[in-house]
């Protein structure tokens, strides 16, 4: 078995529920009036919640794809990019989500209300930064495989498949 394929497989679930998590804690706000904004709220904590642990179990097995594709790459400090931005997102989503359970569940005890709107307004920005860094992480991860052929086998093409206008073998 192919270790290196591991990451690939896991790295889609963080960057769908970290995605859609944002957007649905995005949505929850405009509707705090409502009586959907409980039910909005929960879900995205619990899509933001499993993006996290996705998003770490992606970073272990990036890890270990790391070690098998730097050798093969043409441009190495990519992989170093993507690296970096894959950890920054990971801690970014993880202090956001914790500082906002924190702000829900520790307002009316141990905050003032001032200060419990810097720390929403806070939360936000890191929230947001957390975003355009998963799409950043994402974009490199997706040079690396096809701008740099990262844990990409090539195979000859079979004669069947070649291209228009090249001579094909004859058995």
């Amino acid at each position: 078995m192919r270790m290196e394929l591991i990451h690939p497989m896991l790295v889609h679930f963080p960057l769908a529920l970290l995605f859609v998590g944002v957007c649905l804690k995005t949505l929850s706000f405009p509707l705090r009036a409502s009586r959907s904004y409980r039910y909005l709220r929960v879900t995205s904590w619990i899509l933001l919640a499993l993006g996290v642990c996705f998003a770490w179990l992606a970073i272990l097995a990036g890890e270990t794809a790391a070690a098998v594709v730097q050798t093969t790459l043409r441009e190495p400090t990519i992989l170093q990019d993507h690296s970096l931005v894959a950890y920054t997102t990971a801690y970014l989503f993880t202090i956001a989500l914790l500082l906002d359970w924190v702000k829900t569940w520790g307002i009316q005890r141990f905050f003032s209300p001032r200060f419990a709107t810097a720390l929403t307004v806070v939360d936000s920005f890191i929230f947001l930064a957390a975003f355009i860094i998963l799409i950043i992480t994402a974009f490199l991860g997706g040079s690396l495989v096809y701008d740099q052929g990262a844990a990409v086998e090539k195979s000859a093409p079979s004669s069947e498949h070649a291209p228009q206008g090249t001579p094909q073998k004859k058995p």
